[in-house]
């Protein structure tokens, strides 16, 4: 895995540039594997930003390089570089997938068509293209692996001559026989050892930024929370990529190959002033533009009771298990700020507002968004009870998506306590659009994004959250402990958003929408139903089960909490119905195992088919009846 190849081409810079001299840009093509650690987002913040840069380009690297490309292009549409051409190393690449900030691809921005699209090129011709329009002028970063590099040298051999340099990041290096050596390979050479060959040997001009010459060299948390606190364009969708990434104090090995592409002075041999380094850096990304703030809170609510055991649950997300993550557009686990008996709750990180129809684009909030698949149809009384922790600021916005209608509803809520753990209970139907319009949430409007916005310059946590149709009046039955699961069959299809053994069958008037229908079971013989919970879910000691059935002769249905992967089981007999009607049934299931992922259903006595629908599994308080 050790390289050691020598070269007259190769030159290294033992330290680093410091000074800007004369007003030349320099056309730079940026190939990176945003997507994964902050140093690249960082790199790339800084060559949009930096007067002295004229970045051409971008292309990515690594697996999941398509994602990769999209991040790439949702940052620069954000701070203003939409006409900087994108495009993505097609597969086979190497390394890992992309991290958290697959959040930031996903965001409606990108898949909505509001940000630059990636090209439909391969890298390695987008990178040809810019090499033959600026022969001798172009300067090409690398910062990931270089396969997309080595691909161009290999497909593309008369564009060597034409590259004006390549600099990038490579290990540790010395003198060996007078010559530069690499004796340590960087991460990015041992995940395409054959490309950084290929690179090496090719006698295209390198100059390459030693792992020597800037260790230890990050960000301090004062220069962060100064850099961030400028809140523009730049600063802001740097730092959600950041908090998406793994990194607390982030490294800047890969601005600083950036910044050697400037060709400013250097010291070969001296030491690296890191104090004017840093002090430039965060006063180029820092000067970047005006902050981008929200204005003045509007459609302001109060909190309402939750009342008892809804009428219909429709979205439940605890953050306790990762089986909805897919779903989690907005938002990353954390572990420190949870309450007690709890083990993950969702930490706001900075997006756009998700409107863009009335919503401002340019402006930034700290959020958490949960996408509910497949988007349910609404009751007439909508509700949405969350559990949330603020530090900053003591208002929220709650904003959701109506998938009928094509729009987004929003309400406010102001003066609500700090710094510690909150429950709150809105009344959905009173949410509206920006300028008043849209009218309440109606019955049978289907929704999607359930979002929580708050202050950008403020924290948000986010523990549980209920998006459910309000008990009747009247209603007893205590609000769930816990919800396990909530299952209507309504949208989405059977097997992708509804896993299981069952067809999806639809209601005979005057209900409306969908239900569960049973089918053969081939051990068996008989009709069954077997839902599976789409992963394991944590079951408590007091366990109860509601849903609605219809039986084409049977009086009772068996019903059994399941753990597949044990065989662990608890069951019960659903009785008292009335074959041909709609009934609704509800139990206690005592003894249920600790985890459960599936719920069987089948007829007590006789083959006939049956339904179910409107299941909701949830633990009930202990204390209650």
């Amino acid at each position: 895995m050790r390289l050691a190849f020598t070269y007259l081409s190769v030159t290294v810079l033992a330290s680093l540039p410091l000074a800007v001299q004369g007003a030349d840009r320099t056309a730079i093509l940026l190939d990176t594997d945003i997507g994964n650690a902050a140093g690249d987002a960082f790199a790339l913040a800084y060559a949009a930003a930096q007067e002295r840069i004229d970045l051409v380009a971008v292309t990515t690297c690594c697996r999941g390089a398509e994602d990769r490309a999209w991040i790439a292009c949702r940052f620069l549409t954000a701070v203003g570089k939409q006409a900087v051409p994108v495009a993505w190393g097609r597969d086979p690449q190497p390394g890992d997938d992309v991290n958290w900030q697959i959040q930031y691809r996903r965001h409606p921005a990108a898949v909505w068509n509001r940000t630059s699209k990636p090209l439909p090129k391969p890298a390695e011709d987008l990178l040809y293209d810019e090499i033959v329009k600026r022969k001798g002028e172009l300067c090409i970063v690398a910062l990931g692996p270089l396969t997309n590099i080595a691909r161009l040298l290999e497909r593309h051999p008369d564009a060597r001559p034409w590259i004006r340099r390549i600099v990038l990041p490579a290990g540790a290096w010395k003198e060996v026989g007078g010559r530069p050596a690499q004796v340590e390979p960087e991460g990015n050479a041992r995940t395409d050892v054959e490309a950084e060959r290929a690179v090496l040997r090719s006698a295209v001009p390198l100059e390459i930024v030693p792992l020597d010459a800037t260790a230890g060299l990050v960000l301090p948390p004062e220069r962060l929370e100064a850099l961030f606190a400028a809140h523009n364009a730049v600063t802001q969708e740097l730092r959600s990529l950041f908090q998406l990434a793994e990194d607390p104090q982030p490294s800047l090995y890969e601005p600083a190959a950036v910044a050697l592409a400037l060709e400013l002075p250097t010291a070969v041999g001296g030491k690296l002033d890191r104090q004017a380094f840093l002090e430039g850096f965060v006063k180029t990304l820092a000067g970047a533009g005006p902050p981008r703030l929200p204005g003045p809170a509007w459609n302001v609510q109060r909190t309402v009771d939750r009342r008892g055991l809804p009428a219909r649950v429709h979205v439940v997300e605890d953050y306790e298990t990762d089986i909805e993550k897919r779903w989690w557009m907005t938002g990353k686990l954390e572990v420190e700020e949870t309450r007690a008996g709890r083990r993950r709750v969702c930490r706001g990180v900075l997006t756009q507002d998700y409107d863009d129809l009335q919503g401002d684009p340019s402006v930034r909030y700290t959020a958490v968004v949960f996408n509910p698949v497949p988007g349910p149809p609404m009751g007439p009384r909508t509700r949405l009870s969350f559990r949330y922790k603020l530090h900053g600021t003591s208002a929220l916005r709650v904003q959701i998506y109506s998938l009928s209608n094509g729009y987004h509803r929003a309400l406010a809520l102001e003066g609500l306590p700090q710094d510690r753990w909150e429950e709150a209970t809105v009344d959905m139907t009173q949410a509206r659009r920006p300028d008043g319009s849209g009218g309440p949430l109606s019955l049978d409007e289907r929704i999607d994004d359930v979002q929580i916005y708050a202050d950008p310059r403020a924290d948000l946590w986010v523990d549980w959250l209920l998006l459910y149709d309000e008990a009747p009046e009247g209603e007893k039955r205590p609000f769930p402990k816990h919800v396990l699961f909530t299952g209507w069959f309504d949208t989405g299809a059977q097997g992708r958003e509804w896993p299981g053994d069952f067809e999806i069958v639809k209601h005979d008037p005057p209900r409306t929408w969908k239900a569960a229908g049973s089918v053969i079971a081939k051990e068996t013989g008989r009709p069954w139903i077997r839902v599976h919970l789409r992963g394991e879910r944590p079951a408590g000691a007091a366990v109860k089960l509601r849903l609605s059935c219809r039986t084409e002769g049977a009086r009772s249905l068996a019903v059994e909490l399941v753990h597949s992967r044990t065989g662990a089981r608890a069951a019960r007999v659903l009785s008292g119905l009335e074959p041909g009607e709609w009934t609704e049934v509800e139990t206690a299931i005592e003894g249920s195992p600790p985890f459960v992922d599936e719920i069987h259903f089948r007829a007590a006595e006789g083959d006939g088919a049956f339904s179910v629908d409107d299941v909701l599994l949830w633990e009930a308080d202990p204390a209650g009846p």
